[in-house]
């Protein structure tokens, strides 16, 4: 758990603690649409764990926030600190979902493909305050 600029400047109190195990402990299924989807900082921020799924019927892209929009939904990450999520693609036999980065501060790294019939987790770490380097697992 980050300790940055927050209402108790970086005291750990149990507070605190709760908040975040309740966030950690929060799964949000995303049931993007058979288009091109764009990930929401808010959603990603908001729970633990986020699942994208998606039926693709074409090969579809799926792009993160940029990292000014990541640095700005997570207010009390750190350098080396981050998030997860990940993408099930639910189609029988075909078509890929790729993530791919926002307009700037995201650098991915890895296969970022996930094939049909298939799932991939990210890991997501900041590097700076509005640079994000996502990992695939």
């Amino acid at each position: 758990m980050p300790l940055l600029a927050n209402d108790t400047d970086g005291a750990l109190t149990r507070k605190r603690v709760e908040t975040w195990a309740a966030k950690v402990e929060k799964v949000t299924v995303v049931a993007a649409t058979d288009a091109a989807t764009t990930q929401s900082a808010a959603t990603l921020a908001g729970a633990g764990q986020v699942i994208y799924t998606m039926t693709p019927t074409a090969g579809r892209a799926l792009t993160t926030p940029t990292g000014a929009e990541l640095g700005a939904a997570f207010t009390d990450e750190a350098v080396g600190t981050g998030f997860e999520f990940s993408v099930v693609n639910l189609a029988g036999a075909t078509h890929a979902i790729t993530l791919t980065a926002g307009a700037s501060g995201v650098t991915l790294v890895g296969s970022a493909t996930v094939a049909a019939a298939s799932s991939a987790t990210f890991v997501a770490v900041f590097t700076a305050a509005n640079t994000v380097s996502i990992y695939r697992k």
